[in-house]
């Protein structure tokens, strides 16, 4: 139980940390195409203010949503592995992405139509951010699937 909720904080901070980073790259991208200046070190500033300041700064932390999101896709994917035989890495991965496409698609619904997160405003970006709740889900699925083996 421990250590599940331990890879699940885990599996968060991944997903959190890596919407960050399609959010600061999405937004320098854009400064580029319109002839600004970006650095390395300018990008490696911003991803760090901005892992900060959507965590702590505002309103309601991006962590907290992603949470939120994460907990209940993982509970559902949980109880739909009862019946359904695919493997966990897998089933938790889908969960993973669906968890963060719905934060994407519902926070407009919020915000008065306005897409907060500039990185999810293109198909691409949402595909990207997907991608990202993918990559911890299954993080989170093949965790369990490993402590289950031992």
């Amino acid at each position: 139980m421990i250590k599940s909720s331990f890879y699940l904080f885990l599996s968060i901070l991944i997903a959190t940390s890596l919407v960050i980073l399609q959010e600061t790259t999405s937004n320098l991208v854009w400064l580029i195409s319109v002839n600004m200046p970006v650095t390395f070190s300018m990008f490696i500033a911003t991803y760090f203010d901005n892992l900060f300041m959507m965590n702590g700064g505002g309103e309601v932390p991006l962590v907290a949503l992603v949470a939120i999101g994460m907990s209940f896709a993982f509970l559902v994917a949980k109880i739909l592995l009862t019946w359904i035989k695919i493997s966990k890495s897998v089933a938790y991965g889908l969960a993973g992405s669906t968890a963060i496409l719905a934060i994407v698609l519902l926070m407009p619904l919020a915000f008065y139509n306005l897409d907060i997160l500039a990185g999810g405003r293109s198909i691409t970006g949402k595909t990207i951010l997907s991608l990202y709740g993918f990559v911890s889900g299954y993080f989170f699925g093949a965790s369990l699937s490993t402590k289950a083996e031992s």
